[in-house]
């Protein structure tokens, strides 16, 4: 049985980080003999929103939440709000929905880089 990925490229770099991210994947799937999972595109996003009025495709979510894994770009364009002044934020949605509450970024400190956290103990950092 192949997997099914629901793939939301989101707005602006999204769509650049997922396909590197998925041609990593493909690489690495195919050393170890895999094959790529099944990818079911979901429309989502501030650029989405600008030109349809909703922030998500209809039946996105439920897509999104009968798939075996959600891969999601970044979402969200400065230029672009609702009425409210607000962000056009369906991840969060996405993420309260199905209980996925970390958005994890991986973080190391590198000796002799420039570093944004100075305090001796940032060396010890490594996420």
């Amino acid at each position: 049985m192949t997997a099914t990925i629901s793939l939301i490229r989101g707005d602006g770099i999204g769509g650049d980080v997922i396909d590197a991210a998925l041609a990593v994947m493909e690489v690495a799937l195919s050393r170890v003999g895999l094959v790529m999972p099944k990818m079911a595109e979901i429309k989502a996003g501030a650029g989405y929103y600008a030109e349809t009025g909703q922030d998500i495709e209809p039946g996105g979510e439920n897509r999104a939440g009968e798939a075996d894994a959600i891969f999601l770009g970044a979402i969200g364009l400065p230029s672009i709000r609702h009425d409210d002044g607000t962000e056009i934020s369906p991840h969060l949605r996405l993420r309260d929905q199905f209980g996925l509450y970390a958005g994890v970024r991986p973080v190391k400190a590198y000796p002799n880089a420039p570093q944004r956290l100075v305090a001796p103990e940032a060396r010890h950092i490594d996420l």
